[in-house]
């Protein structure tokens, strides 16, 4: 599958929202516990996807050809879940979704925001996940994303991981 990596448009915001509530059913569905745990659509509301938007920090990745969006995430300099951290450049990969249809999808988004984060001179990508799925800590384990941490943030416990780029 060919995909190309973009910065989202005021006019994406719209379309992504939809993978975020589709991925929730997908969740309660398949008896997964994680984002439909924890409030998330209340916490992460439209209005923060157009925020992130506006300060160029909401990405997607499209198929070419159909221009669908098939992954979206939202890409930070900071993350109140880390201890302030001197000395080391790191962006956090936050809000990472992708099309349920799709195969491969979150990995090249990934793959993409590492690229993207280089290009920026950052050393490190750091990302949080929930600490009691086994599917996505083996998933991430397997990126080279290594466990640093832990963090608590209301109803959501997570594992930080972090790569050195």
């Amino acid at each position: 599958m060919s995909y190309i990596f973009q910065k989202a448009t005021a006019d994406d915001v719209r379309k992504i929202f939809p993978l975020y509530e589709e991925r929730l059913k997908w969740m309660d569905e398949g008896g997964i516990r994680q984002w439909n745990t924890t409030d998330y659509l209340e916490v992460y509301p439209l209005a923060y996807y157009e925020e992130k938007q506006s300060r160029d920090r909401l990405f997607i990745l499209t198929e070419k050809g159909t221009e669908e969006i098939v992954a979206a995430a939202v890409l930070l300099d900071e993350d109140a879940r880390w201890p302030s951290d001197t000395g080391s450049s790191a962006f956090y990969i936050h809000n990472l979704v992708t099309a349920c249809h799709t195969r491969g999808a979150g990995k090249r988004m990934i793959e993409e925001l590492e690229q993207f984060a280089v290009s920026c001179g950052k050393n490190y990508m750091r990302l949080d996940c929930t600490d009691d799925s086994e599917f996505l800590n083996q998933y991430y384990e397997g990126l080279g994303y290594e466990p640093v941490g832990y963090c608590v943030d209301d109803l959501y416990r997570g594992i930080r991981r972090e790569k050195k780029l």
